[in-house]
C-alpha cells in the first residue's frame, strides 16, 4: 500500500471554506487520485451551503498529492494528521 502526503498550496481558496481539515495530512492509498478521494471524503463539512462545491483535497491547483516511500504504517483508506491522530474518528 503506498501512503501519500496532502499539503495545501493555495489555503486561500474558496472551497477550503467546506473541509474540516485544512493542513496536511497522510493516506494509504493505491493511487494519488485514490488518496484525494479518501481524503475528500473524510474531510468534507456536512454544512448548508456546502453542496455543489468540490473539495479542496481534489483539486491539484489548491492541494499537493505526493508519494512518501518512508511512510509505511498507514492503512489503506486511513487519513492522518501531522499530530498522528486519525482523521474520521
Amino acid at each position: 500500500m503506498n501512503v501519500y502526503r496532502l499539503d495545501p498550496i493555495d489555503p486561500g481558496h474558496p472551497s477550503w471554506r467546506h473541509s474540516m481539515e485544512k493542513d496536511t495530512v497522510w493516506a494509504g492509498a493505491p493511487t494519488a487520485q485514490d488518496a484525494r478521494n479518501f481524503v475528500a471524503a473524510k474531510t468534507k463539512l456536512a454544512a448548508p451551503g456546502a453542496a455543489g462545491f468540490e473539495s479542496p483535497w481534489l483539486d491539484a491547483a489548491v492541494t499537493s498529492c505526493v508519494w512518501e516511500p518512508s511512510m509505511t504504517h498507514i492503512s489503506a483508506g486511513t487519513v492522518v494528521r501531522a499530530d498522528g491522530s486519525i482523521v474520521g474518528n
